[in-house]
């Protein structure tokens, strides 16, 4: 296996998250078990764990303060209280398909095309399963943030449609139906946005 392919190690993810976030910040999390999902309740608990640390810190440089000591003690509490809903919400995603988590946000294509300010082409010859992986790199965080979902299930997801596409190229009278997928750079290309957007998108900017 390439070095840069391998798969960290969760000891090694974990280390790697206290060397960098001394205190970690809700955003640090999250942007965290977005890049490592397979690992998303070890490092909110290490998350957590730091701020009791912080929290105590804070306490030994201080004059002894009940208050202070309780004020540390309920940000603990309130980051492993999230940490489970998030876990379980996760876990109820994970179960979702791409139509289903679409719909729980609240969205449909055309929605979601406008929220996250694409053509709503691009979004439909995702969601007919006429897009090949890999997404755009802008486009892949623009919905996983929109929907709530890791990178890893939305790759996930696309897989699953491509695999079940709902609309079949033509096929000649001795051949089996072709599917007509295009990759992203193609659809993106292909679509009616402008020259500015479409370079956006594309990451060329």
């Amino acid at each position: 296996m390439i070095e840069q392919n391998r798969i960290p190690e969760r000891d090694e993810v974990l280390f790697a998250f206290h060397q960098t976030c001394d205190n970690p910040t809700a955003e640090q999390v999250n942007e965290w078990t977005r890049r490592y999902p397979q690992y998303t309740d070890d490092i909110r608990e290490h998350a957590a764990v730091r701020a009791q640390w912080a929290a105590d810190s804070q306490e030994h440089n201080a004059q002894p303060d009940e208050s202070l000591l309780a004020r540390g003690r309920s940000q603990a509490l309130n980051l492993l209280h999230s940490a489970r809903q998030e876990s379980a919400a996760a876990q109820n995603v994970s179960e979702k398909t791409w139509p289903q988590a679409v719909s729980a946000a609240g969205f449909d294509i055309p929605r979601l095309a406008r929220c996250i300010n694409i053509d709503r082409m691009v979004l439909a010859e995702l969601n007919a399963g006429r897009m090949r992986l890999p997404l755009g790199r802008r486009l892949s965080d623009a919905l996983t943030d929109v929907l709530g979902i890791s990178t890893a299930w939305l790759e996930r997801a696309v897989s699953d449609l491509l695999a079940g596409p709902r609309r079949l190229g033509h096929a000649k009278a001795d051949e089996a139906p072709t599917i007509n997928t295009r990759s992203y750079a193609e659809v993106i290309r292909a679509s009616p946005m402008s020259d500015d957007d479409k370079r956006y998108w594309l990451g060329e900017d």
